[in-house]
């Protein structure tokens, strides 16, 4: 739902920004041959509320509607597989807790973790689940991926992020 509503803002900003430039292109166009000065100022004003509308609107949808993962300083491994639709991404804290989601911002679950020599366990939050049914799965920790030991969908994730050797695990 999330990534959807983000797709669409995108867009309709997208659509702002280029009926903007479209009625700046007309008042220029309007200027260059009409030669009369309100005629600049209206190529000008169209300009300046063009620029203005659109960074406002990506501002709004950066830091407002879908602002950026607070926890992102607390990441010690990420992991991320690209799909045809969304794709899948993991994040694994210095606080016991994980997030999965299609990314750092858009978060479909969260729980905990526990990490087993070279096994790492996610458990879902009480009440919800990581992805369908599943409330548990588990992955082998590998030097660049993690392959999914249970079968929740996710299979693997390519490693983007480790900093699990440096906090000794």
């Amino acid at each position: 739902m999330t990534n959807s509503i983000m797709l669409l803002f995108g867009i309709f900003t997208l659509f702002v920004g280029m009926i903007g430039l479209l009625v700046t292109l007309t008042f220029v166009t309007i200027a260059i041959f009409k030669k009369s000065p309100n005629s600049w100022k209206r190529f000008g004003i169209s300009l300046a509320a063009t620029i203005l509308t659109t960074l406002t609107l990506i501002t709004i949808q950066e830091t407002i509607l879908f602002p950026p993962n607070p926890k992102i300083e607390k990441l010690i491994l990420s992991a991320y597989r690209e799909a045809p639709i969304g794709g899948i991404w993991l994040g694994v804290y210095d606080d016991q807790t994980w997030q999965l989601g299609y990314s750092s911002v858009e978060v479909t679950s969260e729980g905990t973790y526990k990490i087993n020599g070279d096994t790492l366990t996610l458990v879902a939050n009480q009440g919800t689940t990581i992805i369908g049914n599943f409330e548990r799965t588990s992955f082998l920790i590998k030097q660049k991926s993690l392959i999914e030991v249970e079968n929740s969908g996710i299979r693997s994730l390519e490693i983007q992020i480790n900093k699990l050797t440096k906090i000794g695990m």
